[in-house]
């Protein structure tokens, strides 16, 4: 092939890779999770298993986008994947390995399929909801049916939360599936009694006596239920149990030998300690019981909790409006960004008006790096004209910038700024953004969707890419938000330069920073938050 022609085929190729990349955002950003991401984070294809991070199925994007605690439709910035991937969380051999970490332009290629997913999806099509009274009616009946003997009382447990937030007939099956496993491997008996109840199916009947145990001590181990008696949810008792080891060593009971019988529980049973008790398909990619108690630990949103408080989102919204100043912050942060478990328990029992219930611990595994950031605005609806007040609180002592993104796309930098050059903030401590007496406030002019992003790194003054010169500009303009992503590094390395020319050339600015403490770390030090405001008429 001639010279032409080759620069031909390839100028064509060019195109068509643009042209598949403009059109299909989705294969696009499925490419570059396969290269960078699947070797930790899928099933079958995994080095070093177990999956990490509690994800095992980063290939699958349909059930991706089911994952509320790591993607936000139509909101990058706030999703948990983008983040981690724009904040280089990972072990040092992704990035530093044979194969170098994905690009920014690689990243946002993740961005742009992000954006292009729809804010909201019918994923209930036909399913009706099951209520706290349907789950009291079937119990009633079932009970009217089968408790004819008094020694042998029924417990239940309960998938309705699940069915619910519309998980899929499939996972609801895979679900139940699970916690057959989980009893089986709790008591080390083979599960025979357990039922399903009502035409719904998301609520599970059996004999404690029938696993060995008194419903006494199903009770202590399992919980009375939250809020019926008798009734624990499928997710909790999973949670609880993988917290706490295993049932059947707290219970400390002697169980015979299982009889003979055929399935994949009897199976579990039978086989020596340490053999995996499925031989079905996971959940997730994870292993099913994981992934049942996962729906738990992970970061509640509005739909779980409305699900847990068998309300609706609208209902919520106004038991929320009913609490006290101080209380309803969480409720704002919840419907903002989420909360994490521990002060959701605690915001739920202010709400149902009971004592808060002792959280359930959670494993290293299933926690997040040591800092974490909240961020959450005065009030969740905003009309065009508002002034608007935000906060943030750290986990632990860091260097916070904030960066408010209009709907056009422009970003600026709120914070720090002219009035407040250092920083850092202390661990624990709630900032208030303008502060009271600030010389500034931040109306809400402009219409549409904006976007406010929070960085806050435990080493680094600023992040990557951004550069302060508060003698030019009370608030640093950073230009379009996408754009500043892409072009980071080019514009560390050009804000680098500039402050060596300080240095050489500048005299009576102050001291400039050393290199050291201007290169960022894109480590675990670092993390991010973010929320997204609608400015309406």
């Amino acid at each position: 092939m001639g010279r032409c022609a080759r620069a031909f085929a390839l100028a064509t190729a060019t195109q068509i890779t643009a042209a598949t990349a403009a059109s299909a955002p989705a294969e696009t950003a499925r490419a570059v999770l396969e290269t960078h991401c699947a070797r930790c984070h899928q099933a079958g294809r995994l080095e070093n298993p177990p999956a990490k991070g509690n994800l095992g199925n980063i290939l699958d994007l349909d059930a991706m986008t089911a994952r509320e605690d790591l993607i936000v439709p139509a909101d990058p910035d706030a999703s948990r994947l983008y983040q981690i991937m724009l904040a280089r969380h990972r072990p040092q051999s992704v990035f530093f390995g044979p194969l170098p970490g994905p690009t920014a332009t690689e990243i946002g290629t993740v961005r742009d399929w992000l954006s292009t997913l729809p804010v909201s999806a019918d994923t209930c099509s036909g399913k009706s909801r099951v209520s706290l009274s349907d789950i009291k009616r079937d119990m009633a009946a079932w009970r009217k049916v089968f408790e004819s003997d008094a020694t042998k009382p029924l417990r239940f447990i309960s998938l309705a939360n699940l069915h619910n937030l519309c998980r899929s007939d499939a996972q609801l099956a895979a679900y139940r599936q699970a916690v057959a496993i989980l009893l089986a491997r709790l008591t080390r008996h083979t599960i025979s009694g357990l039922d399903t109840v009502g035409d719904a199916s998301v609520l599970l009947a059996f004999r404690p006596d029938d696993l060995g145990l008194t419903a006494e001590a199903w009770d202590l181990r399992a919980g009375r239920g939250d809020p019926l008696p008798d009734v624990v949810d499928a997710e909790v008792l999973a949670a609880r149990a993988l917290s706490a080891g295993t049932m059947a060593a707290t219970v400390q009971i002697q169980t015979p030998a299982p009889t003979p019988a055929s399935g994949t529980i009897a199976r579990a049973n039978a086989a020596p300690s340490g053999t995996p008790l499925i031989d079905g398909p996971l959940i997730d990619g994870l292993d099913p019981v994981d992934a049942l108690a996962l729906e738990h630990t992970r970061r509640v949103l509005p739909a779980r909790a409305a699900a847990e408080l068998d309300l609706s989102l609208d209902q919520l919204r106004d038991r929320i409006r009913l609490l006290s100043e101080d209380e309803a912050i969480p409720g704002v942060r919840l419907f903002q960004s989420g909360l994490p478990r521990t002060e959701w328990e605690a915001l739920k029992a202010h709400i149902a008006g009971r004592q808060r219930p002792k959280p359930i611990e959670t494993t290293a595994a299933q926690t997040a790096t040591d800092l974490h950031l909240a961020l959450w605005t005065d009030t969740t609806t905003y009309k065009a004209g508002d002034i608007l007040t935000l906060y943030a609180l750290p986990s632990a002592d860091c260097h916070l910038t904030i960066v408010a993104v209009e709907a056009g796309g422009l970003a600026t930098v709120l914070f720090p700024n002219d009035t407040t050059t250092d920083n850092k903030i202390k661990g624990g401590t709630t900032l208030q953004l303008p502060p009271p007496g600030a010389p500034f406030q931040f109306r809400l002019d402009k219409l549409g969707r904006h976007g406010l992003v929070a960085v806050c790194n435990a080493v680094a003054k600023r992040p990557q890419g951004i550069g302060h010169d508060f003698e030019r500009q009370r608030f640093t303009v950073l230009g379009d938000w996408r754009t500043f992503l892409i072009e980071t590094a080019e514009r560390e390395a050009a804000y680098q330069k500039t402050q060596e020319d300080l240095r050489r050339f500048r005299t009576g600015a102050g001291r400039a920073e050393t290199l050291e403490e201007q290169i960022p770390l894109g480590t675990d030090a670092e993390t991010r938050a973010a929320i997204s405001l609608d400015v309406t008429p």
